[in-house]
């Protein structure tokens, strides 16, 4: 671990396997255009000094060392992101490193602590309090997705406006930042809670947030999740939070990470972006007694479910007048119960339900069993029901086709059918 000495600014490296005998600061902040990056400061030619980066890194560093600290970190130039190993490793280190941090300094750079005078053209007055929340409720710290667990994982945060002047802790300094998150003040003040917020939950707070480079709102996300997994740059945005949900998967029963809506004509089970969590109510898990396992295979997501025929579920009424988005009205389409509650409008716990539909032609054999293959459709809706509701109804196992599975179903199907044609001539 590589950190900076804060009457130096000098970076000095450190073995941080056994952990570090000394406590250090961390810094949140919104990226700009003129960073120093490690090879700068290790270079220290003299146009580096004017930049905006060495300016805002040298107040950090003052700032800590007026708290009382020898040694700070920074990301933009303590890690050397000229090597793609030490990248990956910094990166799935990031969530260690702001948790051991003994304090995490955020510098909101939009939030100005002096407004002008309007009487005056060259006087500035401090801001109001009210002001200073106004400004905090909108800065775009809180909208990157790099800031979200630097928001959630220190032990302790300071936050500092423009000019670095302190922005003092208080109850409404709070009550802004919940409300802009959507994260309740609990959590906000016990980190420890984070791990138990489902999965949906926890993926609707990146929901809105942004990153500079695609594949980062996935990488942001691993330490909220506990998980780690290798840095590939290029693989894209969809694939790379596709591979988050995979590794998510491998520890977790919580089907909490199947309750999203977007607006696709049929996908797999996983989502494709946190954007699909975006405006999703209220689940909770539920107790491990009768759940089911689940697991992505070659070919297609492994899982048992209750699925139930909407018509007979319903009836012929709800199907009529309710299911108007359907592309074929005149088949069968099928809902299967996630193992999870939601909150609805009214205050009630029920199951919730997604609309599913069974592709052709392809059945497969998982552990000895036969299953039906199918593809999830109207991704923008589900329906909840009452628990008693299915009381009763049998489980399936069934496979769940993400898009790259769909696709060479489709693929081999008419390659067969054609083979079979021209054999026939």
């Amino acid at each position: 671990m590589r950190l900076l000495n804060t009457e130096t600014l000098s970076i000095e490296s450190f073995d941080d396997s056994q952990g570090l005998s000394f406590p250090y600061a961390i810094l949140s902040h919104v990226w700009g255009p003129e960073e120093v990056l490690f090879h700068e400061v290790q270079e220290r030619s003299g146009a580096i000094k004017n930049k905006a980066g060495w300016i805002k890194m040298a107040n950090f560093c003052a700032m800590a060392r007026e708290h009382g600290f020898s040694y700070a970190w920074i990301d933009t130039c303590c890690i050397d992101k000229r090597y793609s190993a030490e990248l990956s490793e910094a990166i799935n280190s990031m969530y260690k490193y702001y948790s051991d941090a003994a304090v995490c300094f955020i510098y909101l750079e939009d939030v100005q602590a002096y407004t002008p005078d309007t009487g005056a053209t060259t006087k500035y007055l401090p801001a109001t309090r009210d002001e200073i929340m106004s400004a905090v409720s909108t800065t775009r710290w809180l909208t990157r997705g790099w800031t979200l667990q630097e928001f959630l994982t220190p032990r302790r945060r300071r936050f500092f406006a423009a000019d670095w002047s302190e922005i003092k802790h208080g109850e409404d300094l709070l009550d802004a930042l919940a409300k802009s998150t959507g994260i309740s003040k609990t959590l906000l003040e016990d980190r420890d809670l984070i791990q138990s917020v489902c999965i949906g939950e926890r993926l609707k707070w990146a929901a809105k947030r942004k990153t500079t480079r695609g594949e980062d709102i996935a990488y942001s996300l691993m330490g909220l999740f506990n998980v780690s997994m290798p840095v590939l740059y290029g693989e894209g945005a969809i694939n790379a939070f596709k591979r988050l949900q995979r590794e998510i998967m491998q520890s977790s029963f919580d089907m909490t990470i199947f309750a999203w809506r977007g607006n696709y004509e049929s996908s797999g089970l996983l989502a494709r972006s946190p954007a699909d969590f975006a405006d999703i109510p209220s689940l909770r898990l539920w107790a491990p007694m009768s759940l089911s396992s689940f697991s992505m295979m070659n070919i297609g997501l492994s899982i048992r479910l209750n699925v139930i025929d909407e018509k007979t579920f319903f009836g012929q009424e709800h199907q009529v007048t309710s299911h108007r988005l359907l592309e074929h009205p005149d088949e069968d389409t099928l809902l299967a119960a996630l193992q999870c509650d939601v909150q609805t409008p009214t205050d009630q716990w029920q199951i919730l339900m997604i609309y599913l539909e069974p592709v052709i032609g392809a059945r497969f054999v998982v552990n000895g069993r036969n299953c039906k293959a199918y593809r999830r459709i109207r991704c923008s809706e589900w329906v909840t029901v009452p628990s008693e509701k299915l009381a009763g109804c049998p489980y399936e196992d069934i496979l769940v086709l993400q898009d790259e599975q769909y696709e060479l179903v489709r693929r081999a199907t008419s390659q067969h059918n054609s083979r079979r044609e021209i054999s026939r001539v």
